[in-house]
């Protein structure tokens, strides 16, 4: 069953649309399960204190979802979900076991965010400065990314389109794990062309996980089912530099043109060696 992904700043009202959306989905006899750090007895302020502590969380909530997901659960991921890079890798996660996504963007004013805030317990309320850190290096969500498509944007007073949501994730054609369209002859200059395009969406898509991962993670890529391991040299200018390293070869000794995605992945995790 689907994955239900809830994005936004912190304080912008994730866990009261979870609620909702529990609540409603049992209603209707479906098994549904929160993921979230509350659910994992993780403390805020601590897990996200520095950027080890914030990986070590963001791995701890992506593995959970990643063991609940089936076909008979619809899972909620009531975190704050605010890089693009994790956006992409739950889509990752969902589409290997075959089941709907969607996103759900929790838009809510800085203002407002800040006051619930205030209002909340000390003890799972947010601090001011962790608040202001967060909510600067939060991502938009963007529809024209396949891993935040479909996305419902809801603002404060809004509420939710039960049926709307229903239909997105239950009737529609679910994600297809290893699906592939066939690849087509290519022409020297569109080979180049489709070199400069997969190698740039696969660095793309590393230099975002990066930001979320930790060494000995693997990050799935677009165009290829292999993964590209995280090890502890690479980082954003080595990325570059194994990059134009792997133009260079393959323009020497060019792969067929739908294996340009695995001769990356294979050149950039042979650099760990």
């Amino acid at each position: 069953m689907p994955l239900i992904v809830l994005s936004g700043p912190p304080c912008s009202g994730k866990t009261t649309r979870a609620k909702e959306l529990y609540e409603h989905f049992t209603n209707l006899g479906k098994k549904v399960i929160i993921i979230n750090e509350e659910s994992l007895l993780i403390n805020k302020n601590e897990g996200y204190k520095d950027s080890l502590t914030e990986k070590m969380t963001r791995g701890s909530l992506k593995g959970a979802t990643d063991r609940n997901l089936s076909k008979d659960t619809v899972v909620i991921s009531d975190s704050l979900n605010y890089i693009k890079g994790y956006r992409y890798e739950l889509y990752c996660i969902a589409r290997a076991a075959g089941t709907r996504l969607l996103v759900l963007y929790c838009n809510t004013p800085r203002d407002l965010a800040k006051k619930w805030n205030a209002e909340r317990d000390q003890s799972v309320a947010y601090s001011e400065k962790l608040l202001d850190e967060l909510t600067n290096r939060f991502e938009v969500p963007n529809p024209k990314n396949r891993w935040d498509s479909p996305l419902f944007t809801l603002e404060p007073q809004h509420t939710l389109p039960h049926e709307l949501l229903f239909k997105t994730l239950f009737e529609v054609q679910e994600l297809r794990p290893n699906y592939a369209t066939q690849s087509q002859t290519l022409s020297p200059a569109n080979f180049v062309h489709e070199l400069e395009t997969k190698t740039q969406e696969i660095t793309s898509v590393i230099s975002d996980a990066l930001q979320s991962s930790m060494v000995g993670d693997h990050i799935k890529v677009p165009g290829t089912e292999k993964r590209v391991v995280i090890h502890s040299k690479l980082n954003l200018v080595e990325l570059r530099n194994q990059r134009r390293q792997f133009y260079k070869f393959a323009q020497l000794h060019p792969p067929q043109p739908h294996l340009i995605a695995d001769s990356f992945v294979d050149f950039l995790n042979s650099s760990s060696n």
